[in-house]
Parts: structure tokens; sequence; C-alpha cells
């Protein structure tokens, strides 16, 4: 594996789970143009790793991560270029996580803002910390909103709420954020990542290759008319049923036990 400053990383004994780790606890794990390369070349390398079936993401210290490094924003001698490098590498960023061919796992151990945000609703599941908050805060220091959180949250949470959070920077704790629909499950900090865990070793036994074309169709849901998506579903359930998952799991089902799918 590569080498990082930033960042840390780990396999579990399985070989199927990966976690990264946003690692600047000082910085409440802000995103730096360093830390956003290091996140991208840890992303493109799970993606070509075929035994990895899900991703975590989580951070270090008291925080998930409280977006971009506003320091850095202060000591930008042009403002806008360095906007436009960031964002590029944010958006990248995302777009690799969230066409990535595994379940990717946000565990929000502490305050997730702007950016942090926005890589959090990226992911197919979020687990929240009962210590974790919620907000945008872009336009809290004269930013519109930016990596994907424009997208993403108001198919979370609606657009009434998704404007008061953008607008009126609205915080939600981790009980609204669960109330809401932004997150899925709320755990006791005490047993955060034990219960995430649990949960992401059930999915890393699940039918890889379903998975993935089930969180394709879900992702192009909102764009395609139902017809259109009638016949995307026709030709995924096609796909899937060539699988020698399927068969395992047809085999299960009458044999009445759990199916052991290896992902083919």
């Amino acid at each position: 594996m590569v080498k990082y400053e930033i960042i840390e990383t780990e396999i579990d004994d399985s070989g199927k789970i990966a976690t990264v780790f946003l690692n600047r606890a000082s910085q409440l794990n802000a995103f730096n143009i360093q830390h956003i390369d290091e996140l991208i070349t840890f992303f493109t390398e799970i993606s070509n790793n075929d035994s990895i079936r899900c991703l975590i993401i989580t951070g270090k210290g008291k925080a998930f991560c409280a977006g971009g490094d506003v320091t850095e924003f202060m000591s930008a001698e042009n403002p806008g270029e360095f906007m436009a490098e960031l964002a590029k590498r944010l958006h990248k960023g995302i777009k690799i996580l969230k066409n990535m061919n595994k379940i990717t796992v946000a565990a929000i151990n502490g305050a997730c803002f702007g950016a942090g945000l926005g890589y959090a609703t990226a992911c197919d599941f979020r687990f929240s910390s009962e210590n974790a908050a919620y907000g945008c805060a872009f336009t809290r220091i004269g930013l519109s909103p930016d990596s994907s959180t424009t997208f993403h949250l108001p198919k979370l949470v609606g657009l009434n709420l998704a404007y008061e959070m953008l607008f009126l920077n609205r915080t939600l704790k981790a009980q609204e954020a669960f109330q809401y629909g932004l997150v899925n499950k709320v755990f006791k900090s005490e047993e955060f990542m034990y219960e995430v865990k649990k949960v992401t070793e059930e999915l890393s036994q699940g039918p890889s290759t379903a998975f993935f074309f089930t969180k394709k169709l879900l992702n192009e849901s909102f764009a395609n008319t139902l017809n259109s998506h009638l016949d995307r579903e026709a030709e995924e359930i096609v796909k899937t049923a060539r699988t020698e998952d399927f068969q395992e799991g047809l085999k299960a089902f009458f044999e009445k036990r759990n199916p052991k799918f290896l992902g083919k």
C-alpha cells in the first residue's frame, strides 16, 4: 500500500473492509490540498482492489471533518484560483467515492460540516455517534455551497430543511439528523466503532455484484423516467442472474441456511 502522511488506513483481518481515518485532528480534520490528494489516491487504490467490499471513512479525534481549512483560505494570494483548485480535487474525490463498486460507510464520530458533510452524504450509509453535529457553513463565510451538498442534502432531508441548513446555517444534532433522514443510525459514543464495524461486516458478506448494481440503480433513479428505469432494472437483474452468487443464494434459500457469497 501507498504510504500516507495525513490519512491513516487499515484493512481488517478478512481483507474485505478498508477504513480510512481523516487525520488532521488538531484542525478538526479540515481538508487541505494534500489531505484531499491522499484521499483520492486511497480511493483509487481501493477501487482497484477486488478483495475490498466495503470502505469506512471516519475521523481521528473529536471531529469527522470540519470542512475546508479556512486558514488556507485566508492565506491564499488569489482566492478564486485557490478555490477552483480545491473544488477540483474535492469533486474528483467525491466522483470516485460515489462510483466505486464498494459499499461506502461514513462513520461520523463528531463534527461534520461543509465539505465534510458533502463527503458524508456521498457515502451509501451514514452512521452517527451521539456526539456528532451536522451543518453546511458555506454561506456563513460568504461562499456558495460545494462538495455535493446541494445535490445530496435535499434528497436526504428534503428541500425545506436543506434551505434552512444552507441559508440559515442550521445545525443538526445527531438525533435530529436521524429524525430527518440524514443518517441511518445513531450509536452511543463508547460503542460507536464497534457498532459501525458490526453493520459493515454484515454488508461485506453480501452479494457484492448485486450490491453494486443496486447502488447504480438507486443513483440513477433520480434522473430516469419510470419507463427508462424499468429498462435499466431489467438489464441489471439479467446480469446478476448470471452470477455464481445468485446460484448460491438459491441453494441457501432451499437449504434453509445463510448464503456464502463470493462476489462472483
